[in-house]
């Protein structure tokens, strides 16, 4: 339930806020006041597209706050949770709008993304308005209506899983047919590379060893004389032997009593190390000659490996993986054949299965398509259309290309089933029942719309209150209808918290509370007010609406009448 509203910056709007009670609440007012803009204010908080020319002039944003009652639902518990809110007993959510088109979103201080006020606003509000009223032109919605009312969402997603796992099958086994196909041409394009690979043979960590000998045999004669210079000095009467002479005498001093501290130890690690030195630098003598046609052998071998390397990867390592890859395509490709047979199999399992789910979500729709016709079509008696009959025309969803035969018919299946329907109105006796998108006119659009919401809400009485806004609900009706209408929507309002933007009197007499919009000029500016109007406020505001000219007492006897007040 909304319980406070603030807007700022929005339109005309300088700054609302707004405290509702539960239960049926109207706002009315003048066309051009601003009512709309309350009703875009809350489509912002829902998460609907946000324009940046809303924001009122000379202000840099606009700012819509609402303050809700945290719903009960588990699934908005848990979805708060995975958001990071703590829901305690409100929620409080906030949307900005700059100038620049930049869009932010808070909730209970959260900051959040637009997309998360669309998940979030289905367990707070639903907003049914002119453009809700259109989408029952479109026979792709109605199916949806109906399993709306139906209670069949667990259905809809078991025929959706296994859609899903047919559907994943039938792209797999495409895929291996098409490979099958070209099965020959990439086969030789694998021979051709595996061998060109393994006539190299390339070992791992060859190219390393081969630049090591290169450098030897191009610097040969260096290196010799390096060698000879390193041995000259680390050999005879030098290096190593006079270091174990130097220590000798070191560690006499110190049987003397001469303080030498750690000298003879370090001399002694000198000695140590010149002698591993001489080994090492030693072993290079071997290596070291001129050999003119190994070298170029060597030359030759490393070009191979880089034009390898080149070719397939960059790296020796890279050729070594492209050539294990080309041995699991060989012989994935080798068993394409009996991969087909098993997918197609398989494939032919999960079609039967979710043929035989689909057939069985038909049947379920077809048996709550007739109960929310006969419901929704009770409701429209009580408004203005007592001899409606509507029905859902159920059938298959054919198409020549379709994937899936049922019953001889080609069907194009999907994940909501195999099913086409559009819902068929006749509004008078001896009528047939012809396609409502194309006969229904916008008044009876809006009421059967009501009449279909109000069917809908009684399949979710086991969530917690939401805000019900309509807007333009009243289109095209008046007299003994507008009655009726009121009726049902204080009916609603026992249950949910039932806002509604409306011209007609009947109607706002019925309501617990009473919102009037108004326009005026501040500092040169026009601005929105709006104020609850109770006892002789709103009798006049009732006067206003039932029109006629100057208030009169017979006009104020009526609307007294309308809100039950006592002469």
């Amino acid at each position: 339930m909304l319980r406070e509203l603030e807007v700022r910056d929005l339109g005309i709007i300088e700054k609302v806020r707004l405290q509702f009670p539960a239960g049926f609440v109207v706002l009315t007012g003048e066309t051009g006041a601003g009512k709309s803009l309350l009703v875009q204010s809350l489509q912002l908080l829902a998460g609907e597209r946000a324009d940046a020319e809303a924001v009122r002039s000379g202000s840099d944003r606009l700012l819509v706050e609402g303050c809700f009652a945290t719903p009960p639902d588990a699934g908005a518990r848990e979805l708060l949770a995975e958001l990071g809110v703590d829901g305690g007993e409100e929620l409080v959510l906030r949307r900005e709008v700059q100038t620049s088109g930049r869009s932010r979103a808070w909730v209970n201080d959260v900051t959040v993304t637009v997309g998360a006020l669309q998940r979030i606003a289905p367990y707070l509000l639903a907003i049914h308005g002119q453009h809700e009223q259109r989408g029952l032109t479109d026979p792709a919605t109605h199916i949806a209506l109906v399993d709306a009312a139906g209670a069949l969402a667990a259905e809809r997603e078991e025929v959706a899983a296994a859609f899903a796992a047919w559907q994943e099958t039938r792209q797999r086994l495409e895929s291996q047919r098409r490979a099958l196909a070209t099965r020959r041409d990439r086969l030789d394009v694998i021979a051709f590379q595996a061998r060109e690979i393994d006539e190299a043979r390339p070992q791992p960590g060859e190219e390393e060893t081969l630049r090591e000998e290169r450098a030897f045999l191009q610097h040969a004669e260096r290196i010799g004389e390096l060698v000879a210079a390193a041995l000259a000095a680390l050999g005879g009467d030098g290096g190593a032997v006079a270091l174990a002479r130097a220590a000798r005498a070191v560690r006499e001093l110190q049987g003397l009593g001469i303080g030498v501290g750690d000298t003879a130890a370090e001399l002694e690690q000198a000695q140590v190390l010149a002698e591993e030195a001489e080994r090492a630098v030693q072993s290079l003598t071997g290596r070291v000659r001129p050999a003119p046609q190994r070298l170029e052998e060597v030359e030759t071998r490393l070009a191979a490996l880089e034009r390898l390397a080149r070719k397939y990867g960059g790296t020796l390592e890279a050729v070594l993986e492209h050539r294990a890859r080309l041995q699991a395509e060989r012989e994935e490709l080798e068993g394409v054949e009996d991969d087909i047979a098993r997918l197609a199999e398989t494939g032919g399992a999960l079609a039967a299965r979710y043929l035989e789910q689909a057939r069985g979500l038909s049947h379920k729709r077809a048996a709550a398509a007739e109960r929310f016709s006969a419901r929704v079509a009770e409701v429209l008696k009580g408004l203005g259309i007592p001899r409606a009959r509507l029905r859902l025309a159920l059938g298959l969803r054919a198409s020549p290309a379709g994937a899936l035969d049922v019953d001889g018919v080609k069907v194009e299946p999907a994940a909501d089933g195999i099913d086409a329907g559009e819902f068929e109105l006749s509004t008078n006796p001896g009528e047939a029942l012809r396609s409502m998108a194309r006969i229904a006119s916008g008044g009876e659009l809006s009421r059967i719309h009501l009449a279909m919401r109000t069917v809908l809400r009684d399949h979710l009485a086991r969530r917690g209150a939401l805000t019900l806004l309509f807007d333009e609900v009243d289109a095209g009706i008046g007299g003994n209808v507008a009655d009726e209408l009121g009726e049902l929507l204080a009916s609603l309002g026992g249950r949910d918290q039932v806002l509604v933007v409306t011209h007609l009197p009947q109607v706002a007499g019925r309501a617990a509370a009473h919102f009037v919009v108004r326009k005026h000029a501040a500092r040169g500016r026009t601005v929105t007010r709006v104020e609850r109007v109770t006892a002789d406020a709103r009798v006049e505001e009732l006067v206003r609406m039932l029109g006629g000219g100057a208030p009169t007492p017979a006009a104020r006897q009526h609307a007294r009448e309308l809100l039950k007040i006592p002469g």
